[in-house]
């Protein structure tokens, strides 16, 4: 008789990742874009870039929007089948997904209408939404590491993470720029 495996140190961990396991393919649809998302983002914002190499800022700009409107469209395809927070965590990555769509259509719209002003500030929207993944994850490591006093699930923080990590991200997005204006 084969000696049984040893029992899973973190079996919820595991459960977690089931839905990215069964839809491999479109993770990495979704997440190999969101790298290219978060690598170029620093570089859009650079003005000396902007300045001196404006043809490598607009092909760099190109490709962060190729990759945000696939990040997007790709998070609401998955939100529905692979969320951990359940509907509450659906409910947000819907919500930021469509933002982030819309916040980069209308980046588009400003610039081909040469309104550059406007152009950067939905820019802006976009890359705090798409950069709200990185802050969502220290979130949820809060409610990870206080689960003995809240008696929270997984299932009952990933959502609240959710709502807290791209709220943040999107109203940090707003203040500064409204403090850019003054």
């Amino acid at each position: 008789m084969a000696p049984s495996p040893p029992p899973a140190r973190f079996p919820e961990g595991a459960a977690m990742d089931a839905g990215f396991t069964q839809h491999r393919l479109l993770t990495m649809i979704h997440m190999a874009p969101g790298l290219l998302f978060m690598l170029l983002g620093p570089f859009q914002f650079m003005r000396g870039l902007r300045n001196r190499r404006p043809a490598m800022h607009r092909w760099m700009g190109r490709v962060f929007l190729v990759s945000g409107l696939i990040v997007g469209t790709t998070a609401l395809v998955m939100s529905p089948h692979m969320a951990i927070g359940g509907a509450t965590e659906t409910a947000a990555t819907m919500v930021f997904a469509t933002l982030l769509l819309v916040s980069l259509t209308q980046a588009y719209v400003a610039i081909r209408r040469r309104e550059i002003a406007r152009h950067r500030e939905w820019m802006i929207r976009a890359f705090a939404i798409g950069l709200a993944v990185s802050t969502v994850r220290p979130i949820v490591g809060v409610f990870f590491a206080t689960r003995a006093i809240t008696h929270l699930t997984a299932h009952d923080f990933f959502g609240i993470a959710f709502w807290l990590g791209f709220t943040l991200h999107l109203v940090g997005a707003e203040v500064w720029i409204r403090w850019r204006e003054v």
